[in-house]
C-alpha cells in the first residue's frame, strides 16, 4: 500500500513539474520574441558599415574619385563577384523582414516600424539589382517556407517592387505612430523617415527614367510629399571615434590599407579647375619634404602594380586621403546613405530634362552649396559659381559632374550615374585596364550560386545574355 501511495505522489509531482517546465526554464533576461527596436539598430549599423566600406573600396575607385597605388586589380577592372557584399545584404535582409513582420503583428502593430522596414528593404534590394542585374527577390530569404533555391527576378520587376514598397512606406509613416527605440538615423523622427522614403523614390525613378516616363510620379512627389529640405534631413550614421570598434570602418584596419587609396588625376583635374576647396578636405599634400607643402598630385586610375607604385617617383609624391577625416580622426565622422545635395541634383536633372517643373539652375546651385556645407568646407560661393565650367549654362554634364563630386563616399551612386548617363565624360578606363577599354557595368554572380542554385542561376544568365561584367541591366539598355 505504501508503494502505491508513493507512486501516485510521484506521478502527480512529475505532472506538476511538467506543467511548470516552460516557466521554470525560461530565461527572464532573454526575450523570446525579438522586437523591432532591437533589430533596427543592428540592421542600420551593419548595413551602413558595409555601405561605407563599399563606397571607400569600390565606389570611389570605379568612379575615379580616388585611385589605387597598390593592389590595383579592381582599378584595372580585374573583377570578381564581390560575393562578400552579396552575402552581407542577403544576410541582413531576414532581419529586415523580421522588423516588418513584428510591426504587422496583431499583438503590437506599429505602422512606423513597418514603414521603416520597407524603406530599408527597398534600399538593400536596389543595391543588389544595380550591382548584379537579375537577382532573387520574390522568393528570396524564404528558407522557412522551404524555398532554398529562389528564382531570379528581372530588374524591371524588382524596381516595380521596391518603388511600390517606398510608396507604401510613405503612407504608413504618414500615420506617425511613435516608435520605441533602435533608430540610429533619426532618433524616432518619423517625418524624417518619410522624407527619406520619398527622396529614395526620386533616386530610383531617375535611375529608370531612360526606360519609362517617370515625370508624373516625380512631379507628384515634389508637389505633394515631404522630401529632404536641408542637410538636417540627411540619412547619416555617425561614428563617434571613441574606440576602434566605433570608429569609421576604414580606420579599423592597417595604416597601409588606408594609404593604398590616393587622389586620382580625375579628381585633381576637376577640383583644381574649379578652385574647389574640397580638395583640401578630402586629400592632403604630398609627403615629399622637398615638395611645395601645398602641392597636391593625383595619379591615373587603372595602372599596373609596377606603374602605380612607381608613378611620379613613388608614394611620397602622390597625395593621400586626408587622415584627419578618417584614419586618425579625433572627431566624429558621418557616413551617408543619402544627402540633401543628391536630392537637389536629381531635381536639377529632372528640371533640365523637362521631367518636372522648376528652375534647374536653382536646384543645381542648392546642391553645390549643400555639399560644401555637408563637408564643412569653406568656399567663396559666389566666386565659385561664377567660374567657367561651374556657372550653369543648362548643360547636363555640369549637373552630373557636381553630383559626382557630392557622391564622394556614398556607396556606388556615382558609378550608377556613370552607367546611366556616361558622365562625367572625363572618366575613361586606365592605360593598364584588362577589360578592353570598357568601364564594367555589373559584378559577376557569386560562384556559390552556380553550385547552390544552379538552375535559377543558369536561367538568370540566359535572360541577361551572359554572366559578364559588361552586360547591361534593364535600366541601362
Amino acid at each position: 500500500m505504501k508503494k502505491i501511495v508513493f507512486f501516485v505522489i510521484l506521478v502527480l509531482s512529475l505532472a506538476n513539474c511538467t506543467d511548470d517546465f516552460d516557466e521554470i526554464n525560461a530565461n527572464p533576461n532573454e526575450p523570446e520574441v525579438v522586437t523591432p527596436d532591437l533589430l533596427l539598430s543592428t540592421v542600420i549599423s551593419s548595413s551602413m558599415d558595409r555601405y561605407v566600406e563599399t563606397g571607400w573600396s569600390l565606389g570611389n575607385i570605379v568612379s575615379q574619385m580616388t585611385a589605387k597605388i597598390n593592389f590595383t586589380g579592381f582599378d584595372r577592372y580585374n573583377w570578381g563577384s564581390e560575393s562578400g557584399l552579396w552575402n552581407n545584404i542577403y544576410g541582413i535582409l531576414p532581419e529586415v523582414e523580421l522588423i516588418i513582420e513584428a510591426a504587422r503583428s496583431e499583438e503590437n502593430p506599429n505602422t512606423s516600424y513597418e514603414g521603416i522596414g520597407l524603406v530599408l528593404r527597398a534600399w538593400l534590394y536596389a543595391q543588389l539589382t544595380d550591382n548584379w542585374g537579375n537577382v532573387p527577390y520574390s522568393q528570396a530569404i524564404q528558407g522557412q517556407e522551404g524555398i532554398f533555391q529562389p528564382v531570379y527576378d528581372s530588374q524591371e520587376d524588382i524596381y516595380n517592387g521596391l518603388l511600390a514598397d517606398l510608396e507604401t512606406a510613405d503612407g504608413l509613416l504618414a500615420q506617425n505612430t511613435p516608435i520605441f527605440g533602435g533608430d540610429i538615423f533619426y532618433n524616432g523622427n518619423i517625418e524624417a523617415w518619410r522624407k527619406l522614403a520619398n527622396s529614395l523614390r526620386l533616386r530610383y525613378l531617375m535611375r529608370i527614367s531612360n526606360k519609362r516616363d517617370v515625370s508624373a510620379e516625380m512631379q507628384q512627389i515634389v508637389n505633394n510629399l515631404p522630401i529632404f529640405e536641408s542637410n538636417a534631413d540627411n540619412a547619416i550614421m555617425t561614428y563617434p571615434a571613441v574606440s576602434i570598434d566605433t570608429s569609421f570602418p576604414e580606420s579599423r584596419g592597417r595604416i597601409g590599407g588606408f594609404d593604398e587609396h590616393r587622389l586620382s588625376q580625375t579628381s585633381e583635374t576637376i577640383l583644381k579647375a574649379f578652385n574647389d576647396n574640397r580638395l583640401n578636405t578630402w586629400f592632403q599634400p604630398t609627403d615629399n619634404p622637398n615638395d611645395d607643402p601645398t602641392l597636391f598630385v593625383g595619379m591615373p586610375n587603372g595602372l599596373s602594380e609596377n606603374n602605380a607604385s612607381t608613378f611620379n617617383g613613388g608614394a611620397s609624391n602622390v597625395s593621400r586621403l586626408n587622415q584627419s577625416l578618417f584614419f586618425d580622426s579625433k572627431d566624429a565622422v558621418a557616413a551617408a546613405l543619402m544627402q540633401y545635395a543628391e536630392v537637389q541634383f536629381i531635381l536639377a536633372e529632372a528640371a533640365q530634362r523637362g521631367l518636372i517643373t522648376g528652375d534647374a539652375k536653382t536646384y543645381y546651385e542648392a546642391g553645390i552649396a549643400a555639399s560644401f556645407e555637408y563637408w564643412n568646407t569653406e568656399q567663396d560661393f559666389d566666386a565659385y559659381l561664377a567660374q567657367e565650367g561651374v556657372a550653369y549654362v543648362g548643360d547636363l554634364e555640369q549637373i552630373i559632374t557636381q553630383k559626382w563630386l557630392a557622391s564622394f563616399m556614398v556607396g556606388l551612386e556615382a558609378w550608377y550615374d556613370l552607367r546611366r548617363t556616361g558622365l562625367p565624360s572625363s572618366i575613361e578606363p586606365g592605360q593598364d585596364n584588362v577589360n578592353s577599354d570598357r568601364v564594367p557595368v555589373r559584378f559577376f554572380y557569386p560562384s556559390e550560386e552556380q553550385s547552390l542554385n544552379p538552375d535559377n542561376y543558369r536561367a538568370a544568365v540566359s535572360a541577361m545574355g551572359e554572366d559578364d561584367i559588361n552586360i547591361k541591366g534593364w535600366w541601362e539598355n
